[in-house]
């Protein structure tokens, strides 16, 4: 179960800038250019993932609570034999965003740790709108990324993302197409749930370079963004 977050926590991280989005758009590099510029704390979710797996409760956060119990009890190959060829890329898609909404508490717990003299830019894939929009103050406070089928599939192939691990696996080309199946459907996920709200979106097709999409970016957040080069 997701926790509902009440009207104070939202106030409570007022000085956070949220970018979501799907594997394979940018978010990390977008981000880093802008904490670059503006001097801003970036909080990268995937990052995480490991600490929150070991902080997770079998009550609380059930399925990234199941994940952390299979790698602890599967050895690598029976893990990503598990992951990759046991479910349908629907099912994998499926279990997975599960595992990013159970880690969205885990985030808020995290940013509150990290000092607020300093805007924060948070990124990554577990920041779907139906479970961000709750946190915010204002819904300026955010904007999502999702990839072009064309894009995406490119970046796969070009990043031989997953391919290392596949190649353990008897089948690696099915592992390497569930892999890419999943993903694109997150993204299709992303795309309708943010077009559904009405709320902005960067659509990356690979036409511009990272520093002309950090620039969409920083358009978008431009009044809510501290001087350059602000010293903390």
């Amino acid at each position: 179960m997701i926790a509902v977050f009440v009207d104070k926590e939202a106030i409570a991280l007022s000085h956070i800038l949220w970018i979501g989005g799907p594997p394979d758009c940018g978010k990390t590099t977008v981000a880093d250019l802008l904490g670059s510029i503006y001097q801003l704390q970036v909080y990268h979710f995937d990052r995480y993932e490991m600490d929150h797996i070991r902080r997770a409760d079998p009550e609380r956060h059930p399925a990234l609570f199941a994940l952390g119990t299979k790698l602890a009890d599967l050895d690598e190959k029976a893990f990503l034999e598990w992951l990759w060829l046991s479910c349908t890329p629907a099912e994998m898609a499926a279990s997975g965003k599960s595992v990013w909404l159970e880690r969205l508490p885990m985030v808020i717990e995290d940013l509150h740790a990290i000092s607020a003299d300093r805007p924060i830019i948070a990124e990554g894939p577990g920041f779907f709108p139906e479970a961000l929009l709750p946190l915010l103050p204002d819904p300026q406070r955010a904007i999502w990324m999702v990839p072009s089928e064309p894009f995406q599939r490119d970046s796969h192939h070009r990043r031989l993302k997953g391919q290392r691990r596949a190649e353990v696996l008897d089948d690696p080309e099915l592992a390497q197409q569930n892999h890419i199946e999943r993903d694109l459907l997150w993204a299709e996920l992303y795309r309708q749930s943010v077009k559904e709200r009405g709320l902005p979106l960067i659509e990356v097709d690979g036409s511009k370079g990272p520093e002309e999409v950090a620039a969409e970016v920083e358009a978008y957040f431009k009044k809510l963004l501290p001087p350059p080069n602000q010293q903390p």
